[in-house]
């Protein structure tokens, strides 16, 4: 005898490879809780650090050779962010996952790449599961 359970899991590979595979369920409701704070908490972190930036940015003093002397503070800043998205990512797809989708590349763009390319995905599974019940009560209420 065997259990057949549809678990909605979602499998995505990254760039057409399949050794890089990106698993989430959109169904669980935990997930989708998780997902969706992150998302909101993703673009409040980004207005931070683009405020950050900005106030180094704003800091025009070169050195001798015309390169910006906080240099090395808007690294550091473009680096604490990516791994702040990074570990985010991670606890809510499972640990890994950021070295799965992105490896080893940092860039502030690639977490939005990444969040524009799983929302529909999650987006579509919820807007099912709310038609199959909101159907089933509006055929309930014609039926009366």
């Amino acid at each position: 005898m065997n259990l057949n359970i549809n678990t909605g899991e979602i499998r995505l590979t990254v760039n057409g490879d399949p050794k890089r595979e990106l698993v989430f369920n959109p169904e669980d409701i935990g997930f989708v809780e998780r997902f969706y704070d992150l998302l909101s908490e993703f673009e409040n972190k980004s207005k931070e650090y683009q405020a950050k930036a900005q106030e180094l940015e704003n800091d025009e003093t070169l050195d001798a050779y015309g390169i910006p002397l906080n240099t090395k503070q808007r690294i550091a800043l473009l680096r604490e962010a990516c791994q702040y998205f990074r570990s985010q990512i991670d606890k809510i797809f499972g640990q890994g996952t950021s070295d799965i989708v992105f490896g080893s590349i940092n860039t502030l763009n690639m977490f939005a790449e990444f969040f524009e390319g799983i929302t529909p995905y999650i987006q579509k599974a919820r807007s099912d599961k709310l038609k199959k019940y909101i159907g089933n009560r509006e055929q309930r209420r014609a039926l009366k």
